[in-house]
């Protein structure tokens, strides 16, 4: 089968295709941006890496791609929870959290600056005293 000449490392089309299918199952629809490129360029860096170039699975370079994604999201302030996210979490959705990573999960999707009406009468007092 034919590689895919805009990727770095040429993967072949089946690969990229496996990719693609892999993320939009989690509805993720992947464009050729800098991110989609710096997955593969990632991927080919690993591949290169073992003695016999060995690409990674479909999964393991959606997961970088995820992964980049979350960075880009994270440095542009766009990956935040709403405040009370972390106090107030349904049993549903705790359910689909791991328990020992629950609080730190959460964590990630906070910049640490408390947003909300505590914030608002933390300022006032400050203000007034």
């Amino acid at each position: 089968m034919a590689e895919d000449r805009t990727l770095p490392g040429w993967p072949k089309k089946k690969l990229v295709k496996e990719v693609r299918r892999h993320l939009w199952h989690y509805g993720i629809r992947p464009t050729k941006s800098t991110i989609w490129q710096a997955a593969w360029a990632w991927a080919d860096a690993i591949a290169k890496s073992y003695w016999h170039v060995h690409w990674p699975l479909p999964s393991e370079i959606a997961t970088q791609y995820i992964l980049l994604l979350l960075v880009e999201m994270k440095s542009s302030s766009m990956l935040r929870l709403p405040y009370r996210a972390q106090e107030i979490v349904p049993a549903d959705v705790a359910a689909l959290l791991p328990v020992s990573q629950h609080p730190n999960l959460l964590a990630i999707g906070n910049d640490g600056v408390k947003r909300g009406r505590k914030r608002r009468q933390k300022q006032v007092a400050s203000d007034t005293g």
